[in-house]
């Protein structure tokens, strides 16, 4: 059977002053645990010895709040049969290491509980502790352990393998095997680091020996007696660590001098002692003689359910990673101890797979008595009196709001009935009326645990007197302006995922954080406007309504400051949400950016893609938005039928065809005219002209005419008598030194396109952005540097070598075809 297995401290290599290694051999509120010597060298062994060879089964390991090791290593030591056990002949082997955090999120408030699952066998563990956290309260450099619990089991070489006695087979891998003993059910809370720990030591004995006359009873089939033992310990449990807590009060009073106040919480601790051991008759419950005659149906003994409520019978997840403090009575231990799992007298044999409790039946609630049935009518949450047990059962978590607000308090915002939960509000309200920042009890994640849950709260006007309780803290300043902003930054961020519920709680939030943002503490600070425009990764639609038109009331009624919302900090956030697919979304984000744009001027077009008219003209959510920039610089609209500069070149194209076409038809028009006429007298008057004034042209001439320009490239405007419609597409392919194939989806473009071709027609534009800088294309995942000289006004940047050309047809043609022209063109004569 895993039990909690005794050890001593037999090396170390040094301890700070009243901090001993030796602290480590004992399990008490009060213990200090050990600390390294002050800017000591790293690394700090400490060697632990056990009375015998043990099978190790789990280790845990409670860290210091600020004095936090890096990592600690675990090494595991045994002595050579025949030699006298001695941790320096002791061979160790190395089995891993456990990384501790920062401890930065709890403001160094909480302690760190570590625990692993291990298979070994020795007489040694040595802990390695490497180099230390910095932070600001560890300023000698040291590393500190409060705590070190062992579990596992004694080696009998003489005896039967315990894990044969597990009847497994023989064929299971160790895996399974370690899975099931490392299991809830195997090992026993009593064994825990958190029950020594936090547990009055009184208590705890009593506690101990109830649980061993529990098992006793279990074997020799008295469950009345066992069901009475069962409820006695539930209720220890929550009275114990609330006087380990007053000892631990008491202890602090004494290192201050405060003798008043020690005198005082010594004799609340025995007055509650005293009172919970005569209401529970523990004194009769451990003379099991006396209460052997106890067990009959006519004597049925219940302790009222109305002095202390019952823990939920249900288990809680175990972690390896905790983060504990010293916790409210009432909030320990959720995990029920299982009936048959003994800790001192169990018979391997008996522990077997099969004999396991079914989950369903483990968990299910114990049937009521029909007497009790009719003397307990259900309550509406109208009538109800006090929170249930299911509500009673809060988590270790919310251990700092239940010493600020109550237990009850607590468990009443936790309540499933809303008069509860109200109830639970105004006592927080009358609590933080008469908040005293002073006090022991105060801190500000209590704060934040009550408002994080009440944020939450589905029905209506108990989120509303939750609002309203929160300005009141905020507009009174009873907290410190960086508690203040620790409050707000880590409890507003849950109204943000509301604001997309319904109408009427976003009616509610948005002028909630105008009020909020307008208090003393916060005014001209941005602590709300960096929570408002925080990265938003949800996709629903309504939400993200939601988050624009707070964005939206915030700009309008606060503005637009470098203090506040920056320019930058505010488009970085819309700037997405401009191509989304609601229309709802994307209406809010334009006018956001328009308001911006007013207030702000071009700074905002660096965070939207280039003003190109192709783009107007295939996206018109950007024409849109382009135009109205236009509109409010004062600029003409441009015409919506105003064609894009490849339009103009077929255009022109088009107009040279249709002008060939009409020199063609006029000269066969000539031709006639001449046939019909030949033979007579020309006219001494020269022909009349036509409405147009154009001569009728040879026909020599406009064949010319027609070959010059069907054997010319458009585009460099070279001339060739080879060329024709097929010569020129190979010539547009291979030579043309105006344009380039796309690497990606080998379509041939013009150079000074490229940019665009990549941005908004390429078969993987996807995968490129804008420079912000030099309006270059770009890969996302690629590492990109801006060239030293930026483009000026009415200049480009060639995308082959990034020398800033003058923008038009002539400045592109001589920087790619010109002598000095483009060096990284490979069609450049």
């Amino acid at each position: 059977m895993t039990q909690k297995i005794k050890f001593h401290v037999v090396y170390a290599t040094g301890c700070d002053d009243d901090y001993s290694s030796s602290a480590l051999e004992n399990h008490a509120p009060s213990v200090k645990g050990w600390r390294s010597e002050r800017f000591c060298v790293y690394p700090q062994e400490l060697v632990l010895q056990f009375p015998s060879p043990i099978r190790v089964r789990k280790l845990q390991l409670l860290s210091h709040q600020f004095l936090i090791a890096r990592k600690v290593e675990l090494f595991i030591g045994n002595c050579r049969q025949g030699t006298y056990p001695s941790y320096q002949s002791a061979t160790f082997q190395r089995l891993g290491y456990i990384s501790f955090d920062t401890n930065e999120k709890s403001s160094f408030k909480a302690r760190e509980l570590k625990s692993v699952h291990l298979d070994c066998e020795g007489l040694f563990i040595k802990l390695c502790c490497q180099k230390n956290h910095v932070n600001k309260h560890n300023v000698f450099n040291q590393v500190g352990l409060v705590a070190v619990n062992i579990l596992g089991e004694f080696i009998n070489h003489n005896g039967p393998d315990t894990l044969k006695d597990l009847d497994i087979m023989q064929n299971s891998t160790e895996a399974a095997i370690l899975g099931s003993i490392n299991k809830p059910e195997h090992t026993s809370l009593i064994d825990d680091i958190t029950f020594g720990m936090y547990q009055d030591p009184e208590v705890a004995r009593v506690i101990k020996e109830l649980e061993r006359k529990k098992h006793v009873a279990i074997e020799e089939e008295r469950y009345e007696y066992a069901k009475r033992l069962k409820q006695a310990i539930n209720d220890l449990y929550k009275v114990g660590e609330r006087l380990g807590r007053l000892e631990k009060e008491k202890k602090a009073a004494v290192a201050e001098e405060n003798y008043d106040l020690a005198q005082a919480k010594k004799v609340q601790a025995n007055e509650i002692r005293m009172v919970v051991f005569e209401q529970l008759n523990i004194k009769n419950l451990l003379q099991s003689d006396r209460l052997r005659t106890d067990d009959t149906p006519n004597v049925l003994v219940r302790s009222p359910p109305h002095q202390l409520p019952k823990l939920q019978q249900e288990a809680s997840p175990r972690h390896h990673q905790q983060y504990l403090q010293p916790p409210e009575p009432e909030a320990v231990h959720s995990a029920p101890l299982y009936a048959d799992v003994d800790v001192r007298e169990s018979d391997p044999s008996k522990s077997r797979a099969s004999d396991r409790p079914i989950p369903t039946l483990a968990n299910k609630a114990p049937p009521v008595a029909a007497e009790e049935e009719e003397d307990n009518p259900p309550q509406t949450a109208r009538d109800a009196v006090g929170p249930d047990a299911q509500s009673m059962k809060v988590s270790r978590d919310l251990t700092q709001a239940i010493e600020l607000f109550t237990h009850e308090t607590v468990a009443c915002l936790f309540c499933k009935q809303f008069a509860l939960r109200e109830r639970g509000m105004n006592e927080v309200s009358l609590v933080l009326d008469s908040l005293d920042v002073a006090s022991p009890n105060y801190s500000s994640r209590a704060i934040i645990q009550v408002f994080k849950q009440a944020f939450t709260d589905p029905v209506f006007s108990t989120f509303s007197l939750t609002l309203n309780v929160f300005k009141t803290l905020m507009r009174r300043a009873l907290i410190s302006k960086n508690h203040t902003t620790e409050v707000c930054s880590n409890t507003l961020p849950v109204l943000l995922k509301r604001l997309g519920e319904n109408v009427r709680l976003r009616d509610a939030i948005i002028p909630f954080f105008l009020d909020v943002h307008r208090t003393t503490n916060l005014t001209n600070s941005a602590v709300i406007p960096n929570i408002t425009v925080n990265a938003c990764k949800e996709k629903n639609p309504k939400l993200l309504t939601g988050r624009l038109l707070l964005l939206e009331s915030m700009l309008e009624n606060i503005g637009v400051t470098e203090e506040t919302y920056s320019v930058d900090l505010v488009m970085r956030f819309v700037a997405p949400f401009l191509s989304n697919t609601a229309r709802d979304v994307r209406d809010t984000a334009i006018r956001i950016t328009l308001f911006m744009y007013r207030q702000s001027g071009d700074p905002v077009r660096k965070h939207l893609p280039k003003d190109d008219p192709a783009l107007r003209k295939k996206q018109l959510i950007w024409k849109k938005i382009f135009e109205s920039f236009d509109e409010i610089d004062g600029k003409p609209v441009n015409d919506p039928n105003e064609l894009t500069n490849e339009e103009k070149k077929a255009a022109q194209v088009a107009a040279l065809k249709a002008e060939l076409a009409e020199l063609r038809e006029m000269a066969a028009n000539a031709n006639i005219e001449e046939d019909g006429k030949k033979g007579k007298p020309k006219s001494k008057k020269g022909p009349k002209p036509d409405a147009s004034n154009k001569q009728p042209l040879p026909a020599d001439a406009l064949a010319e005419v027609e070959d010059s320009l069907d054997k010319t490239c458009m585009f460099c405007n070279e001339q060739n008598d080879e060329f024709n419609p097929e010569t020129l597409d190979v010539h547009f392919w291979r030579a043309c030194p105006m344009l380039s194939r796309c690497e990606h989806c080998s379509q041939v473009v013009e150079i000074a396109g490229i940019t665009s071709h990549l941005l908004t027609e390429c078969s993987v534009q996807n995968n490129f952005s804008e420079c912000k800088n030099c309006l270059l294309a770009v890969e996302i995942e690629s590492s990109h540097r801006c060239p030293r000289t930026l483009p000026r006004q009415e200049e480009v940047l060639c995308p082959l070598c990034r020398v800033t050309v003058t923008d038009g047809e002539e400045g592109w043609r001589d920087h790619l075809m010109g002598s000095k022209g483009c060096a990284q063109n490979p069609r450049r004569k």
